[in-house]
This record gives structure tokens, C-alpha cells and sequence, in this order.
């Protein structure tokens, strides 16, 4: 694996292992798409079939992939120990089956395993059970969040990319903006420039995943996760741009709420609001925050000063790591009122507070930033004012 140095993959090792010895796990078995890749180097698009990694307590760890991915498991994970099932059996059979052989192989014949259980599917969980009779089951997907919540060098390497690309995109959708264009046109125009910077930047490595959504007008910006349609940008219309860039499992973001010339009153009026709360969101990234707080006393009280706390659709911002929309949400880094979690140095959040007005559109800024000792990095650096195109 080349993106990253085999002491950064040995030190996720001994921070799981670390997990291990604080709750008496003989064995971890990591079932996810994300810590996959985050411990073995490997992922792939799983398509209804299962893919993991076995990580004893000591000796070495195994790799576990099925064989339509033929030799990227070997080129990819930094693991020298890769099993492969077929398709001659179920996957969940393929796979817990070489789960026993590897801890059958590392003397582990009974004790207790660690699983992913936020990612486990009741089938999984069943069948593992039933296969590993000698074992006793607990679950370790927390413990592993907390084991990697801070990035280490090589990681926030990784992301200060991811922002500049975030950058790029947003800058490419601006410059093909006007009125007639599509959603669908937009979105294409900005994929298509992060793309290309990201297999500029990262050449050896595979590029997929990169995602783009552009909603326009006051019924489509309203859902922050709304796909694209052909709806055409049409004059005074609120619009959202937001850009994913994706380097192999990391996930990045960039959005911003803007207005294509003329602004009226009404869209003006939300629109800096939005900005003094993403603004005020900001400020409050300082070490030793409850991250429940930034919601309850930075975010929050605005809205509420404002008569806008019904219009509120999500939470203020979550961490990032190896994630997608449909793999590695980071439940301990969600900036929600009931997080009681700590902000630390070496953390990587969003800040993206959005209201959403019945016949007026959705209004949205979201920013990346590093926590430090004495402040943030700011990853994301287009403008987050208020923002008007001119037509």
C-alpha cells in the first residue's frame, strides 16, 4: 500500500491491540467497509459481500476478501496473510468459516472476540456466534472509534489535500455557473475537476467514490442530501453547492449556500443569519469543548434569537476519518447536543449548521477544520460569506 507508510499502519495495529488488552480480547474480528481498509489497506465495494481483517492479540493479522476481487487484495493490504472465499458458499458462511481457520491457525481456540456490532448484521452476528461456539462474543466498535478519533501526521496530510480539492471544486462550479444550466451539468463540471486533481496529486493510487450535489431553488435546497435533478438555475434562485472529495476511503467536504444574481430581501435575510451562525460555530472550536456545548451555546441561542430553531433540519457538524455516505459514520465526533465527548488536539470536524424556510430554499455553509493546541486549521478555505453570481 502506498499511501501510507508501513509505521503508521503499525501503530493502528498496536492502538487496536492497546483496545484488546483493556477489555481482555483474545481476538478482534473488524467486519466494516472503513476499518478494513483503515488496518489492512484493503477495501472494495462490498455489492452484498462481506470483506474483514482478523487482528489477534498477538501474532500476525489476516486479511479476509472474496474472490471476485481477484488480486487486489494482495496488491493493496499490507497485511502478508490474505484468505479468500468463493462464490460456492453464502459470503457471511465464506467469511466466518476463515474467521476460525486464522484463529484456529493462531492457537486461539476459545477466549473472547471483539466485533464491529454498529456494522454487524443480525445474520453475521448469528452466524459467527454459531461458528465460534468456544468464544464468547463483545462489542469493540466504540473502542475503536475512540482509538482513532485523533489523526496522526500521515492522516492530516491526507486531508489538508482533501481541502484544497474541496476548494477546486467549488471554484469550478462557480466558473461554469449561469442561468439554463442543470443540476446534473453541475454536478459533472465539479466531479470532473476534483477528479482530476485528486489522480494528479495521488496518481498510484485508485480514484472512486468522488461526489458532488448542486440543488437549486426553494424546494430542492430545502434537503441537505437531496440528489440531483435537470432543474435549471433560474435568476434570483438560492442554491447549494456541496463537493466530496474522496482519497482512498477519506472523505472530505466543502458546502456553500449562494445566489445567483439578483438577491431578494427575503433570501438575504436567511442568508446572513446562516452566516453568523456557521461563523459563530467556528469560534467555539477550542480544545476542551464539550462537543454537546457548541450546539447548545454557540449555535443554538441564535436560531432561537432569531425565531429559527424549528427551522433547524440536522446537527452542527461531525469528525472525519475513512467514511461515505454509505460506510464509517463517526458517531463520538457528532457535534449534537447529547455528545458529551471532549474536543481534543488532532481531531477533524465540520462545522455546517442549516435551516431550511418553507418557499424560501435552504440555507448551508460547512467548513473542515483540524483542531490544535492553540486553535483550528481551517481545511476548507473558500469564501463563507454571503455569496452572490452574477448572471
Amino acid at each position: 500500500m502506498g499511501l501510507f507508510s508501513n509505521e503508521e499502519m503499525a501503530r493502528r495495529l498496536e492502538n487496536a491491540r492497546r483496545v484488546m488488552a483493556e477489555k481482555n480480547i483474545d481476538a478482534i474480528v473488524i467486519n466494516s467497509v472503513h476499518n478494513t481498509l483503515y488496518y489492512s489497506g484493503f477495501w472494495m465495494v462490498p455489492w452484498g459481500r462481506y470483506q474483514g481483517v482478523v487482528i489477534p492479540r498477538e501474532g500476525e493479522p489476516a486479511v479476509i476478501a472474496p474472490r471476485i476481487e481477484f488480486d487486489r487484495p494482495h496488491r493493496m493490504s499490507i497485511l502478508d496473510d490474505v484468505r479468500i472465499y468463493w462464490d460456492t458458499q453464502s459470503p457471511v458462511d465464506g467469511i466466518v468459516k476463515i474467521i476460525g481457520d486464522v484463529l484456529s491457525e493462531r492457537g486461539i481456540g476459545s477466549g473472547v472476540i471483539g466485533f464491529e456490532e454498529t456494522f454487524a448484521s443480525f445474520e453475521f452476528h448469528s452466524k459467527l456466534q454459531s461458528g465460534l461456539t468456544e468464544f464468547s462474543l463483545t462489542p469493540v466498535a466504540y473502542d475503536l472509534m475512540y482509538s482513532q478519533k485523533i489523526k496522526s501526521a500521515e492522516e492530516l496530510d491526507i486531508m489538508r489535500h482533501g481541502g484544497q480539492i474541496c476548494d477546486i471544486g467549488a471554484q469550478a462550479c462557480v466558473d461554469a455557473l449561469g442561468v439554463g444550466v442543470s443540476e446534473v451539468e453541475m454536478q459533472r463540471v465539479m466531479i470532473n475537476a476534483m477528479e482530476k486533481e485528486i489522480c494528479k496529486r495521488f496518481p498510484e493510487e485508485e480514484c472512486d467514490g468522488t461526489f458532488a450535489w448542486f440543488q437549486s431553488g426553494s424546494v430542492n435546497t430545502t434537503v441537505a442530501h437531496a440528489l440531483n435533478t435537470n432543474r435549471k438555475v433560474e435568476a434570483g434562485d438560492i442554491l447549494s453547492l456541496n463537493v466530496f472529495p474522496m482519497i482512498v476511503g477519506y472523505y472530505h467536504l466543502l458546502e456553500r449556500s449562494l445566489v445567483i444574481g439578483p438577491m431578494s430581501d427575503e433570501i438575504k435575510k436567511y442568508f446572513e443569519i446562516e452566516v453568523e451562525v456557521h461563523h459563530s460555530g467556528i469560534s467555539a472550536l477550542k480544545p476542551g469543548i464539550r462537543l454537546g456545548d457548541i450546539d447548545d451555546e454557540f449555535i443554538t441561542p441564535i436560531y432561537r434569537k432569531y425565531g429559527l430553531e424549528h427551522a433547524r433540519t440536522f446537527g452542527t457538524g461531525h469528525s472525519f476519518g475513512i467514511m461515505h455516505y454509505w460506510y464509517g459514520r463517526d458517531e463520538i465526533g457528532e457535534i449534537r447536543p447529547y455528545n458529551d465527548a471532549i474536543l481534543e488536539p488532532g481531531m477533524v470536524l465540520s462545522i455546517e449548521p442549516m435551516i431550511s424556510i418553507e418557499g424560501v430554499g435552504g440555507f448551508k455553509h460547512a467548513d473542515m477544520f483540524i483542531v490544535h493546541e492553540d486553535g483550528v486549521e481551517q481545511l476548507t478555505n473558500f469564501d463563507n460569506g454571503v455569496i452572490v453570481i452574477e448572471p
